[in-house]
This record gives structure tokens, sequence and C-alpha cells, in this order.
């Protein structure tokens, strides 16, 4: 709690008794106080925003050596703390519309540290110290209490927006680590479909090369057939023209007499008569 000294009489006094003061022993005189800790003077009602100080370990803490003393964590400081943001939080506010009754009380509660966080307590602490009738402390008190539920859902929402934020952060983390690994995938399955096809070209076989429409073809302009090796070495040829290549590998021209033999058993449209090819009656 916040101590000050009046700077007329100098007597110490409590905050919350710093108004009583001035309407009993130094009545009359102008308010001017001098905080005990920090030595800072005050004048009129602006010692009302002075709630917390430093403490004495921080006052005497040798800082020329430099040292500073930490602060002991105080979890019902922080709470009263909260509790004193609210009542600046509506003061500050529109949405209440308070009456020159009402936010009197809620400026003299600014001036006191310890009050309470429960209704019926505070309607006791509020009636008993700071006279307030019944009816304008439970008023009071339903404004509070409509504040601090609007805090605790600004602060859900705060945090449920930070969880779904760390989520999408987290997925897209996931989503460009898997990007990472999927294009050398995909780039091996493309290489294993070109090599596929190189394979299949080099065996001779190929799925654009139409070989019984080509092998009818050449049959059909010899009228009296053409014989087996000429019949293969015309197609030989046009293989060759559409492999792009003017001359096969030893490879590619053993598949292609195994194609070649094949190909020819399967045209039902040719006949194969001893050497000769013709085209079927």
């Amino acid at each position: 709690m916040v101590f000050f000294t009046c700077n007329i009489c100098g007597e110490s006094v409590k905050k919350p008794a710093v108004e009583k003061h001035y309407q009993t022993r130094c009545r009359g005189k102008d308010k001017n106080v001098s905080c005990m800790d920090c030595l800072k003077d005050f004048y009129g009602e602006e010692y009302v925003a002075h709630i917390k100080c430093i403490s004495e370990a921080q006052k005497y803490a040798s800082q020329s050596q430099g040292f500073a003393a930490k602060e002991p964590r105080n979890k019902n400081a922080q709470k009263q703390e909260s509790w004193m943001d609210i009542i600046r939080s509506i003061l500050d506010s529109n949405e209440y519309n308070l009456t020159p009754a009402v936010r009197s009380a809620f400026q003299k509660l600014q001036s006191v540290d310890n009050v309470p966080r429960k209704k019926a307590k505070f309607e006791n602490f509020v009636g008993n110290c700071m006279r307030m009738p019944r009816n304008q402390a439970s008023q009071v008190w339903d404004i509070l209490e409509k504040e601090l539920n609007k805090m605790k859902e600004a602060k859900q929402a705060d945090l449920a927006r930070a969880k779904a934020e760390k989520i999408a952060e987290i997925q897209q983390k996931q989503k460009a680590e898997a990007e990472e690994e999927a294009p050398p995938k995909k780039k091996a399955k493309v290489e294993a479909t070109e090599d596929a096809a190189a394979e299949e070209t080099s065996n001779g076989v190929s799925s654009d090369f139409d070989w019984v429409a080509q092998l009818t073809k050449i049959v059909t302009k010899q009228e009296d057939g053409i014989f087996m090796e000429k019949l293969r070495k015309k197609l030989l040829k046009k293989y060759a023209k559409h492999l792009s290549v003017e001359e096969l590998t030893e490879k590619q021209t053993k598949k292609f007499q195994k194609r070649f033999d094949k190909q020819l058993k399967l045209a039902d449209s040719l006949q194969v008569d001893g050497d000769l090819v013709k085209i079927a009656s």
C-alpha cells in the first residue's frame, strides 16, 4: 500500500485516508502530499493515480554497482492491479452513461488499494468504508461485473486466436516441408517415365508407330506381293525415320526383328505364303 506524507502538517497518511485527512485535520487546505517511498510530490487529486511505488529493496539498492533488486512477485497485487484497470476502463468508457453519483463512486474506488473482488464483500466494504448506499453499491458492482466479463471474453478470444494462428503456422510449416520433399519424388516419377519411354524406344517398340498399318501399306503397293526380306528392309527404314535416327543400334535391330515377326503374324489383312507376303484374299 502507498503511504503519503502531508506537506502541510507532516503527518503520515495511508492512501485511502488522504481524503478523510483533508476533511478533518487539514480541512480547508489544498491537498499537497508526497510519497514516502519515491518522494514525489502530488497536488490536488494527482495522488489518486499513484497506485504502486518502488519497494524498499529497489530504493536502497546500489545502482552504481549495477545491482537492481528483483521485485518480489505478489499475485494479490497483480489481481488488484487488474481490478484497478477495470475501474479505469469504466471511467474512460462512454458505454455505461455513468451518473455523476456513480462516476464519483468509481473515482473514489481508484484511491483504494484493497477493493474486494466478491459481490457480498464489495457491497459491505463500500457501504462501511465509503458510506455508499446499498442500491448504489449494487449498481456499481453490476457495472464492474459486466466490464469484467467483457475483459474475460476478450482474453479468451485472444487466446483462441493465438491458438488458431499457432495451429495454422504448424500446418503451413508441415505443408512447406511436404512440398520440399514432393519435387524430388515428382522428378523421379517423370524421370522414370522418360526412362521407360527411352527403354521402349530402345527396344524398337513405340506406341506411336502403327506396325500393322505400315506393313499393310507397303504390301498393298505390290499387286503380286512382296518378299519378306524386302518388306523387312522397307519397314526398317520407315521405323528408323520414325525414331529420327539414320541407323538402329544392334540392340534396337534385334528388338525390331522380333517385333516385325510378331506383328506380321498378328496382321489379319496380310497373308504369308512361304517367303512372299501379300494381301489376304
